[in-house]
């Protein structure tokens, strides 16, 4: 009894076991875990990223101005021109009273139509020798100086009118309407439109290093030499060198250095107006300019090499091999870079870089050889 008992155990144990091993083929295999692809924060470095690059507060000043003044003085009878308005050649600027003018002209006239008569007797007479030569020599004179006269006042006439040299803007008229003005007193300054100038100041031992066989190379360059900020805009201009002073500013020991570039189409600028100058110190002095400014998080270490700096570097997929939601994916390869100064701005680096290029700018340090990243990019709202 106690063996049929087991025999009938040990089957329902073999039944059970072959039931759990059909169910279990039955089931699909478990999924492979999908690969991750990580986003990351990516930083392109551009032209003026490159170069020992250096910020200065600047002034903006017009490439061509002319302060307009009179040659005489007198009381102004007319002011044609406010601050801001267009002008054409040869437009009317300011008027003064020409009163006293008009009047000088009209006895100039007078003496010179007297001493013209004067003469033409006298030389009438001298030929039939009615008079000496030393007598027809006076009426000569006399009548020369009549006419010089008279060549005079009319120019002061014509002075008491000012008008504009070129076309241009009117920037400032530091003048009133029937203010009595001296010679040489500014009525307008008028500046010329197409280009403008950017000055700063220039620290004594930076003009030290200044070639002057790379600043005259790079007033030939195509390449900008600097980039400009005007006020609070985040966009940025180039400019070219132009000169720089050679003797320093007074109350510093800094030299004043002109940059110029076209005058902004979609910007309103004028002189006077602040800015900031970002300068290529390395294109002016004719050292190594293979610098880079980047941000302090790109720059990094491996375990493997903790002596020696990298950047990591995007590399995008070939289009083939985009994922199938369209995005942008690749990997990242390490460049290994020296480090230089460290500045608000970024930290200077050295090392097989060029402009275009894109760099983790953020979690750098997690990232390897092996690694499957996309660019992040900020979402509206976020």
């Amino acid at each position: 009894m106690t063996t049929a008992r087991y025999s009938i155990a040990r089957r329902l144990a073999l039944l059970l076991t072959l039931s759990l091993a059909l169910v279990g083929c039955d089931e699909a295999p478990a999924p492979l875990a999908k690969q991750q692809i990580h986003p990351v924060k990516l930083v392109t470095l551009t032209e003026d990223q490159g170069g020992m690059l250096k910020r200065y507060p600047a002034v903006v000043q017009a490439s061509e101005r002319s302060d307009l003044a009179f040659r005489i003085g007198g009381e102004l009878e007319a002011l044609l021109v406010k601050p801001g308005e267009r002008v054409s050649e040869g437009q009317p600027i300011a008027r003064l009273d020409d009163q006293d003018a008009s009047s000088n002209l009209d006895s100039a006239q007078s003496s010179f139509n007297l001493a013209k008569a004067t003469f033409e007797r006298m030389r009438y007479s001298v030929e039939r020798g009615a008079i000496s030569q030393a007598r027809f020599d006076e009426a000569r004179a006399e009548f020369l100086s009549a006419q010089a006269s008279l060549e005079q006042a009319r120019d002061r006439l014509d002075q008491t009118e000012l008008d504009a040299p070129f076309a241009g803007v009117i920037a400032n008229v530091p003048v009133e309407n029937f203010q009595v003005v001296s010679a040489q007193q500014t009525i307008a300054t008028l500046h010329k439109p197409g280009r403008i100038d950017v000055r700063f100041q220039l620290p004594e031992q930076q003009v030290r290093r200044i070639s002057r066989e790379a600043a005259e190379a790079s007033q030939e360059s195509a390449s900008p030499v600097a980039w400009v900020r005007f006020g609070a805009d985040e966009a940025r201009y180039p400019a070219r060198y132009k000169e720089h002073d050679t003797s320093v500013s007074q109350g510093s020991l800094s030299y004043e250095v002109t940059l110029t570039l076209p005058e902004p189409d979609d910007l309103t600028v004028l002189s006077g107006m602040s800015a900031t100058v970002v300068l290529d110190m390395a294109r002016l002095t004719g050292g190594a300019s293979d610098h880079w400014r980047v941000p302090v998080g790109a720059v990094v270490t491996r375990d493997s090499a903790p002596d020696q700096p990298v950047v990591w570097r995007y590399v995008p997929d070939a289009e083939g091999d985009a994922s199938d939601s369209g995005g942008e994916r690749g990997r990242v390869e390490a460049v290994p870079v020296e480090t230089g100064t460290l500045t608000e701005a970024g930290l200077l680096v050295r090392g097989p870089l060029a402009a275009g290029d894109r760099l983790v700018a953020a979690g750098a340090q997690r990232m390897d050889a092996e690694r499957q990243v996309r660019p992040w990019v900020q979402e509206e709202g976020l």
